[in-house]
């Protein structure tokens, strides 16, 4: 009899906690209520990205035919205001094994709910890609998902 009793009380018990749960994330967790503007982003970052690309898809015959496979480090100032005003990265690839340099400005886009857009356009006026932030507005790092090549870069903000 009490195994009955308590077999019917386990769905109530889990809806309880779900909706319990539902109710602690919108009330002090909301996406919408994240508070993120262009101003969270203004500082200086390091940041470092793993990506791989298939460029004979993408129709560049410098690298011929597969995958490339890189890994960049790099520095950035973010001014506040939508603007990387200085950018600095190292790269290292698959397809020749060089290390090169690339300096950068850019522009990003923040929404309240932070989430935005990035770009950078390097120092020869080539785009140097970019994609979809999302930003912790406590700590003001943030992850780009790089829209040119499959991979995430990681934005430490200085002092975090």
């Amino acid at each position: 009899m009490k195994y009955k009793m308590i077999k019917r009380m386990i769905p109530l018990c889990l809806l309880a906690l779900s909706l319990h749960h539902e109710a602690a994330w919108s009330k002090g967790s909301s996406l919408h209520a994240a508070g993120c503007s262009l101003k969270t982003l203004a500082g200086s970052y390091s940041w470092d990205e793993e990506t791989r690309t298939d460029y004979s898809k993408l129709g560049y015959s410098k690298f011929g035919q597969g995958w490339v496979f890189a890994v960049s480090v790099g520095r950035e100032v973010n001014d506040g205001k939508g603007h990387i005003t200085s950018g600095q990265m190292t790269i290292n690839n698959t397809y020749d094994g060089k290390v090169k340099t690339e300096t950068y400005t850019g522009v990003v886009e923040v929404r309240a709910n932070c989430v935005g857009s990035y770009h950078i356009t390097l120092a020869d006026g080539t785009s140097g890609g970019g994609g979809v932030i999302y930003i912790d507005p406590k700590t003001r790092n943030f992850t780009l998902l790089d829209a040119y090549n499959i991979g995430t870069a990681k934005f430490v903000r200085d002092g975090n």
